[in-house]
């Protein structure tokens, strides 16, 4: 593709894509608490390691597995319980740099560094190389703190729910601190069956420091230079969809899909800002983290047992999630920020006892669900982690957040405060900068010709120095396909295909960065003036003025052309997709000139597959297309305007 500028202004306006893991996801990552002894007695493997490598990018390496994961080369030092052979391994965990420019981060998830020493609990990932068990809870660093060595686990970004009598209560993640050799000697122990009370625990008033050593923050930030995360679609009225795994989830009445549309308005509901989450039904994709796939997704019940397993009586990971995001950054408002492009969130099978013993498991899923919203946002905890500037939530307003570190679960459902409002409007709420440029907007794109098309746009900056164009057909992702300079309004995208409908978007930039996006605009090119011969996948309507073809692909990625049924009717046609006992769709072109000095175009199917109708005024040219996207099921279409091409 290639453009050519056509119109520049003469006057100044009036003042006015590699992706990562960040923000967390279904609160972080949720655990419920496996004692020390479990531990041992679980793990095939417990080892004091030296980490020899860290490889973030390790699914760049690999062929098939998973889209993104970090590798540590670990060299034992000495071995607690069990062996690995060679005493060197691959230890693998979720999260890291991946294929496609893409990146993703668990939070809550340990990071090791090069040269440190390790305490971990492994067991076998079945292709060659090891994993932790129960995730964060069977790695510990060692830490250096006042002459001593301290075996830590940075439990801040996680939240740990407790099992009691009065039913189920959820608290920040927080850890004992434990003494790196003591604890070191008491699992060889206990693996050797020798029986012993825990004497390996710092006491509180030894563990000066060790806030600082496991850290904390508010808004989600790239591990490698610091940037926050955001969603950019919201700055152009846009928004983004939601789904469901089809399964629902255990434990909740319904299975938890009407608790997880009312968490979605919780942030809706904020008016300064113009954040727009919308569910759009449920999904039969699983892929979760393994694979990104953009489809923003909540699975239920870990299908594809991503997760350690769970066990009601010991405990385990109850879910872990995060968001996909862009590795370039992105201005805004004279900030820059990592993109977000997708998020999921998978949840533990076997989790029905402790939504069992919750007072009010419905309501409790709304908190827990707008809390994990939040992270998908970019927001961290507004209080409660033990390395923060409030870990007891001693300020009221931080102890009323929905993004405090651990759900109220006292009915209130997902209500959020000024302190969840004061976050979100700092990643989004729209105003003026002095360095990036305003967003344009108006953004129009007619049909200039069967391979080119037309943008328009009004330009709010005064100081960019480009405009960057991108375009996308109507199912796929958008790509940049160059710049036009400075105080241009319209450009000329060519060497487009024929009868092809095209979404496009705009942006300003300069040495600071990047606006955000226009509004889309979409057109289709013109399809060729000749007469319509039909077939078996091509439908003549109206005299044969009208050209009619429709497109299918399954959410399997099959697909196909619709194929007409004889029904002898000059205006209407009758469609099947997969069978032809099985009609799908029904379809005409009328001739309203004498109402509206237009055809129209109607269509009913009756399908939730994504399907392109495309449909071409042979005499002039002229081309409308309609998109279904996948697993919606399809609106009729009454378009009253569609060709003004009369007589």
């Amino acid at each position: 593709m290639s453009m050519r500028s056509i119109s520049l202004r003469a006057l100044p306006a009036i003042l006015a894509l590699a992706l990562t893991a960040g923000t967390a996801p279904l609160s972080a990552t949720s655990y419920v608490m496996v004692s020390d002894e479990a531990l041992v007695d679980t793990a095939p493997v417990a080892a004091v390691v030296r980490v020899v490598s860290e490889d973030r990018a390790a699914a760049l390496h690999r062929e098939g597995g998973p889209a993104a994961v970090t590798e540590y080369m670990v060299q034992v030092e000495e071995a607690l319980k069990g062996e690995i052979p060679g005493g060197t391994a691959i230890v693998r965990m979720p999260g890291g740099r991946g294929r496609d420019g893409m990146s993703l981060k668990i939070y809550g998830l340990p990071r090791l560094r090069s040269g440190e020493r390790a305490l971990l609990f492994l067991e076998p990932a079945g292709d060659g190389t090891w994993r932790v068990v129960h995730l964060l809870l069977g790695a510990f660093r060692e830490v250096e703190e006042g002459g001593r060595h301290l075996a830590v686990r940075n439990l801040n970004e996680a939240r740990e729910v407790r099992k009691t009598p009065a039913g189920v209560e959820t608290a920040p993640g927080s850890d004992r601190v434990r003494d790196f050799d003591g604890f070191a000697r008491w699992i060889a122990d206990r693996a050797r069956s020798v029986r012993r009370a825990a004497d390996y625990y710092v006491k509180a008033d030894d563990g000066g420091g060790m806030g600082q050593a496991t850290g904390q923050y508010r808004l989600f930030e790239d591990p490698d230079d610091g940037h926050n995360l955001r969603w950019f679609e919201f700055d152009t009225a846009g928004f983004i969809n939601w789904k469901a795994y089809n399964t629902g989830q255990t434990g909740l009445t319904g299975g938890g899909y009407n608790e997880f549309q009312a968490a979605l308005q919780v942030w809706n509901a904020e008016a300064q800002t113009p954040v727009d989450y919308r569910y759009t039904g449920k999904t039969n994709d699983k892929s979760g983290l393994d694979e990104y796939d953009e489809i923003n997704t909540i699975v239920f019940n870990d299908p594809n047992a991503e997760l350690p397993a769970f066990n009601c009586i010991t405990g385990g990971v109850l879910a872990y999630g995060g968001p996909w995001y862009y590795q370039e950054t992105n201005g805004f408002q004279g900030k820059q920020y990592h993109r977000i492009a997708n998020a999921d969130v998978v949840i533990n099978d076997g989790l029905a006892c402790f939504f069992a013993g919750s007072p009010n498991a419905l309501q409790a899923a709304v908190e827990l669900f707008g809390h994990e919203l939040g992270h998908t946002l970019g927001l961290n905890h507004s209080c409660g982690d033990s390395g923060s500037s409030d870990p007891g939530c001693a300020d009221g307003t931080h102890d009323e957040a929905l993004m405090r570190a651990y759900i109220h679960d006292d009915g209130r459902g997902g209500a959020i405060n000024s302190d969840d409002e004061a976050g979100l409007r700092a990643l989004y709420k729209l105003g003026g900068s002095a360095n990036a440029p305003e967003a344009p907007t108006n953004l129009t794109a007619a049909a200039e010709s069967t391979t080119a098309v037309e943008l328009s746009w009004s330009d709010n900056a005064t100081n960019e120095t480009e405009f960057r164009i991108e375009v996308r057909s109507l199912t796929g992702d958008f790509a940049d396909i160059g710049s036009v300079p400075a105080n241009t309004t319209s450009a000329v995208v060519e060497e487009l295909a024929e009868a092809t409908g095209y979404v496009f978007r705009v942006k300003a930039v300069n040495a600071a960065g990047s606006s955000g996006y226009s509004n889309e605009a979409t057109a289709a090119t013109n399809g060729a003036i000749a007469p319509c011969v039909a077939g078996a996948n091509i439908v003549c309507l109206n005299g044969g003025r009208f050209r009619v073809q429709v497109a299918w692909k399954t959410g399997a990625g099959e697909e196909g052309v619709a194929t007409s049924v004889p029904v002898g009717s000059d205006d209407s046609a009758l469609l099947w997709f997969f069978n032809a006992s099985n009609w799908e769709m029904l379809i005409k072109v009328l001739n309203g000139c004498s109402l509206t000095n237009n055809y129209w175009v109607f269509f009913a199917a009756t399908t939730d597959v994504q399907f392109v109708v495309t449909v071409t005024d042979t005499q002039t040219g002229m081309v409308k297309t309609y998109l279904n996207p996948q697993g919606i099921s399809a609106d009729a279409v009454t378009d009253t305007g569609a060709f003004p091409t009369c007589p």
